[in-house]
């Protein structure tokens, strides 16, 4: 047995040593296995150990004392759960809460150039922010961020449609000595060579995400923009990918899937592999669109998410073969917190001055304002409560890594789709992680560290 990842040594404590099994062992419900060239690739979701099995030590794994003493046997018994919750219990208790705000997800506007027929901000208030609250923004965070360098992420709305409140909270935050730097979700539409060199040099933008629903005709019909002066948006956007990417800004594509464009998406993922394959910062990720918020408001049938779940997964297939997906490797530790929602070191800034915790909540759900000097604790206390498990829970390898909050509209389900997914993401990056280590121990001539 060879480990490529270590345990959590602090899990591995609050477990202890391992159980009395006089009724036999077995898998714990939180390992994954996965054949590679060489053997079997086991992770453990609650103790984030990865190890390299033999064959042998595989189909016999008992006979292996360290997959017992690391809690990947377990007795038949056991409550797996009842163990997750109590690592979960101990970490959420040893966290230690963040002493500034540190993170700003600011909205310039929430008017948008573009008309997404799945839009979960359609029929919301369209306005924007005045030169006067965005003092107000760059003043409350040089107040509140301790000295400490502040991340600032532009939402919207369409961030760019009021890219002048942008210009007055970067020109504040620099004059005030604040040091910062930024990201944004955008459309796109919006940039030009001047515009991109103001976000490189004033905004400081480090990584913008921008979303791309099909190949140019398919495009065009879904994000239904304002403007009718004879371009192509899709053509002016993914100009734009390749100004931002020369630029040295990071870019990740977001390709919302559907039933409706899910063949022409796998087209979409060939012309950006001929376009910018090899580009350095582009990366490209899918997100399947299992219900409408926007104008065609509906949930989908159990035959229609298997069909857009395996639809999604050869989308998935076709952007890791032509590598437009970036390798993805595990996460060392288990995650102390769902979100910016429960972090406690970040909020919202709407156009009007309010603050809030979660930027899918633009007109109500607020925890305070810029003109008031605390938060309001019940709301935040409200946002951080989880939702109590499911049976599905019991089950499910990704428990330990699993938090969800009770107002996150995104987690009222837990959909076999999405498990299924999170299942392969795992598999992916156990391989991910396999193969950097491999590759490591290769070029620097170490003997791996065997039990």
């Amino acid at each position: 047995m060879q480990i490529v990842l270590p345990p959590s040594g602090s899990v591995l404590k609050i477990l202890g040593a391992a159980r009395p099994a006089e009724g036999g062992l077995r898998w714990m419900t939180y390992v994954l296995t996965c054949p590679v060239e060489g053997g079997v690739l086991a992770f453990h979701t609650l103790t984030r150990a990865l190890l390299l099995l033999s064959p042998e030590e595989f189909a016999a794994p008992d006979a292996v004392s360290a997959l017992r003493s690391g809690w990947f046997r377990v007795p038949q018994t056991l409550n797996d759960r009842s163990y997750a919750d109590r690592v979960r219990f101990v970490l959420k208790t040893m966290r230690k809460k963040p002493q500034h705000i540190t993170s700003y997800t600011i909205f310039p506007t929430t008017d948008c150039n573009a008309r997404c027929f799945y839009c979960y901000e359609l029929g919301r208030s369209r306005i924007p922010m005045s030169d006067a609250v965005a003092r107000k923004t760059a003043a409350y965070i040089a107040g509140h961020c301790g000295g400490e360098s502040v991340q600032l992420n532009w939402f919207g709305g369409e961030p760019l449609c009021n890219s002048a409140a942008i210009d007055t909270i970067c020109s504040e935050l620099a004059a005030k000595g604040v040091a910062y730097s930024s990201t944004m979700i955008s459309n796109a539409y919006l940039f030009d060579d001047a515009l991109v060199q103001k976000a490189v040099a004033q905004w400081r933008l480090r990584r913008i995400q921008i979303t791309l629903d099909g190949t140019e005709t398919v495009y065009n019909r879904s994000k239904a923009f304002v403007y009718r002066d004879g371009r192509s948006p899709y053509r002016v956007v993914t100009d734009n990918v390749g100004r931002l990417l020369n630029a040295g800004i990071s870019v990740k594509l977001r390709l919302n899937i559907d039933l409706h464009n899910a063949d022409d998406l796998l087209l979409l993922a060939d012309r950006l592999h001929e376009r910018f394959g090899g580009s350095k910062g582009l990366t490209v990720y899918t997100h399947a669109l299992y219900s409408h918020t926007g104008s065609a408001r509906r949930s989908r049938t159990a035959e229609e998410r298997d069909l857009l779940c395996r639809k999604q997964q050869a989308l998935q297939e076709r952007l890791a073969a032509l590598g437009l997906s970036g390798r993805h490797t595990l996460r060392r530790s288990l995650p102390a917190h769902r979100c910016m929602a429960d972090s406690g070191g970040a909020l919202t800034v709407l156009p009007n001055g309010e603050l809030g915790l979660c930027e899918q909540y633009s007109e109500d759900h607020f925890v305070g304002h810029l003109d008031r000097p605390t938060l309001d604790g019940a709301v935040l206390r409200d946002f951080a409560a989880e939702r109590p498990p499911l049976a599905d829970c019991e089950r499910c390898f990704f428990y330990p890594e699993c938090i969800r909050l009770k107002q996150c509209s995104e987690q009222a389900e837990c959909l076999a789709q999405t498990r299924a997914r999170l299942r392969t993401d795992t598999l992916r990056a156990m391989q991910s992680t396999y193969e950097a280590w491999l590759k490591k121990e290769t070029d620097e001539g170490e003997p791996p560290q065997v039990c």
